[in-house]
């Protein structure tokens, strides 16, 4: 199966009412419901699951500092695949507006979709977490 994670950002200045007088209630160039969406792909899933809450495990480098932490008070969506190994996608509970998985059937595919408030501010680390500004661990502080 096929599957897709998509952060939502949600753009605070967004106008349904102008969008339904001036565009058919539809988005447009000066009036978008989110600032940076992002989404990625991911193929031979088995499953997907969704935490919440979870603990998010952060192994990297970032700032020239080799870091290992876990981060606690998540929304995790668990893409599990066919070998056994799973991949995590989170976002602070925080910041988090609404997290929902959408399955497709007929197309084989499962799109799950992270949808992030505005404030309080939130940060973006790599392609699989957003955490918000006033939660970041010491490590992760510049």
């Amino acid at each position: 199966m096929k599957a897709q994670i998509s952060f939502r950002f949600i753009n605070p200045d967004y106008g349904q009412q102008y969008a339904d007088q001036y565009h058919g209630g539809r988005e447009s160039e000066s009036n978008w419901k989110y600032n940076e969406p992002f989404s990625v792909r991911i193929d031979n899933v088995l499953s997907v699951e969704l935490i919440n809450p979870g603990t998010f495990q952060l192994i990297g480098n970032f700032a020239n500092k080799n870091i290992d932490i876990q981060i606690s008070n998540v929304a995790i969506f668990r893409f599990h695949y066919e070998n056994g190994i799973y991949k995590d996608f989170a976002v602070s509970k925080s910041v988090l507006n609404k997290a929902q998985k959408t399955p497709n059937e007929k197309y084989q595919i499962t799109r799950c979709y992270f949808y992030i408030n505005s404030e309080p501010k939130s940060i973006r680390f790599g392609e699989n977490l957003v955490l918000c500004v006033n939660e970041l661990p010491d490590e992760l502080k510049n």
